[in-house]
């Protein structure tokens, strides 16, 4: 059987928009409104002959040079890839300082070889991977990276004394496990060929193989850093991506990255220096982003700005760049409850909110949706069929469910768009006959009380980074889920779920999915309420801007025009 997927729901698994940072100086601020003028001055013109994978290569005339600067609400977790899980920490991870063995290609398509050389050979049985690795790939302090590189990165993560939240990922692999509980100090299922040649062998076919060996996580490491820099490793790691860390300063609140000169795709990246600031709330951010003294929002914009950039139309042209996600949005419900393990009155829940209402309040960043699954999937044919708004159709079935005065406690945190969404929901479920109970705490507090399995109905939100609905269902509505904290069990799912891990195909998996998805919605497993979206806000002046949800943004191929 397929082990599940231990997914923390922060990550923007990817992605999750944070609550706000706590702000930095007031005086520091207020002085990147205006006193940092920063003329764009484009250098020589950029000749590439081939780019890593990711979307939206730079189209000739493209220019050299220059400085972008990004901020953030609060400071990463960590840049160690086996640690940090949180937005800022993910886009560090993903497209400034590491490379993992394979990226998606594109804006929407699956995995490519980059610090590979090629796809994988894969056995007859889909349990071994026979990986070909580039020979140019360099660690920042000049080392070729190896194949070993690649078994002491993995093996560490799964040492249960460094607590990575990435650990489990890895149990797919013949030994790991082992590894992780110390029964053994070396994964049987990892094999260095040669130098340049990684063999990966499986405890049984796993369809999200190629879907892992995109995540930063299994990017190389050099182990002689991570021992000669100690705890200091999350803060500047050596890595193998475009970037390298040159200073980070936690008093400024500031991190700062310069081009690699011995980047695996010669010629990139065109930018020479990015800048990572933080300890910057959302309405400054804007501020400074219109002031013209930060060139990109991390975050892109969240429910209170959104209004700010997308109302009038030239400064949603000027500032708004759209972004094709997966994620999904829904709301948890407690089995505890008595009424809520009834599935008439699950349903009724479904039935009784109005989505295109209660999307407006999100200005863009959603689209009303009835489905587990986000709307758009790779190579998905859906057979599903959404919830849609029938309060007639809701209140007929908590009358058969002998249900007339349902009250529920509906805690919430600080994460936009939440506290607004409760609010909508409120009055929605009212009409019905459902009295909801809102609760406000901090973000901190609310991710603690439903860890702890508290609260009768609560927002929750997941996007896609692994290509595949898999990722979605087996972290929230498995019996085993990691962060299956109602109580939710169906035999159903279960066993269709460990049939689409196991597929040999993409597409074959998504068939099984497909059914899954059936199930989830008949058995109303969750109140289903939106497809996320994202829209990335920049300057004008940063030119190429490209961003994938599983990634964050671009670095490598965005560029500076005047």
């Amino acid at each position: 059987m397929a082990g599940p997927l231990h997914i923390p729901m922060h990550i923007p698994t990817r992605r999750h928009v944070l609550a706000a940072g706590a702000a930095g100086a007031a005086g520091a601020l207020l002085s990147g409104c205006t006193g940092d003028p920063r003329p764009v001055r484009p250098g020589p013109v950029a000749h590439v002959a081939n780019w890593a994978p990711g979307p939206g290569a730079a189209p000739p005339g493209a220019r050299r040079r220059g400085k972008v600067i990004t901020a953030w609400p609060a400071e990463a977790q960590s840049y160690d890839p086996a640690i940090g899980w949180d937005l800022h920490s993910w886009e560090a991870i993903s497209t400034v300082l590491h490379s993992p063995l394979y990226h998606y290609r594109g804006q929407h398509d699956g995995p490519a070889p980059h610090a590979a050389a090629a796809m994988p050979e894969v056995s007859r049985d889909g349990r071994v991977y026979t990986v070909p690795l580039r020979r140019n790939v360099r660690f920042h302090n000049g080392r070729p990276v190896t194949a070993q590189d690649y078994i002491a990165s993995w093996t560490r993560i799964l040492d249960p004394e460094l607590a990575s939240w990435a650990a489990s990922f890895l149990f797919t692999i013949e030994g790991a496990e082992a590894v992780y509980e110390q029964k053994a100090e070396k994964v049987s299922g990892l094999k260095a060929l040669d130098s340049h040649t990684l063999q990966i062998r499986l405890a049984e076919p796993d369809v999200l193989m190629l879907a892992l060996l995109c995540q930063p996580y299994t990017a190389a490491l050099p182990a002689e850093e991570i021992r000669r820099l100690g705890s200091s490793f999350g803060r500047t790691p050596v890595g193998t991506g475009p970037y390298r860390v040159t200073r980070y300063d936690s008093k400024r609140q500031r991190a700062t990255f310069q081009s690699f000169d011995q980047y695996f795709w010669p010629g990139t990246p065109l930018i020479d220096t990015v800048e990572f600031r933080w300890g910057i709330d959302y309405a400054m951010q804007s501020l400074q982003l219109h002031a013209g003294s930060i060139d990109i929002l991390g975050e892109g914009l969240v429910a209170s700005q959104a209004p700010k950039f997308t109302a009038d139309r030239e400064t949603r042209k000027r500032f708004v760049h759209p972004v094709p996600v997966r994620g999904s949005q829904w709301l948890a419900l407690n089995l505890k409850r008595k009424e809520l393990r009834d599935r008439r009155v699950r349903q009724a829940l479904n039935w009784a909110v109005d989505r295109e209402q209660l999307m407006r309040v999100t200005f863009g960043l959603s689209d009303p949706w009835g489905c587990p699954f986000p709307e758009n999937l790779d190579r998905y044919q859906r057979t599903a069929k959404p919830y849609t708004y029938d309060p007639d159709r809701a209140r007929a079935l908590l009358r058969q469910a002998g249900v007339s005065r349902l009250r529920l406690d509906f805690p919430h945190g600080s994460q936009e768009p939440w506290p607004l969404l409760a609010q909508v929901l409120q009055q929605q479920f009212a009409e019905v006959g459902v009295h909801v109970e809102l609760r406000s705490m901090g973000q901190a507090a609310f991710d603690q009380l439903t860890a702890e399995g508290e609260g009768d109905i609560y927002g929750r939100h997941m996007y896609i980074t692994l290509n595949s609905a898999l990722e979605n269902v087996s972290s929230n509505f498995t019996s085993s889920a990691s962060y299956n904290y109602t109580g939710y069990k169906n035999t159903r799912v279960d066993e269709l779920t460990d049939k689409a891990r196991t597929a040999r195909t993409p597409e074959s998996s998504n068939t099984v999915l497909a059914q899954v998805e059936e199930e989830l919605i008949r058995d109303a497993a969750g109140v289903f309420i939106g497809s996320m979206r994202f829209l990335a806000a920049r300057r004008p002046e940063v030119r190429n801007y490209q961003m994938r949800g599983e990634s964050g943004s671009y670095y490598d191929r965005m560029w500076l025009g005047d």
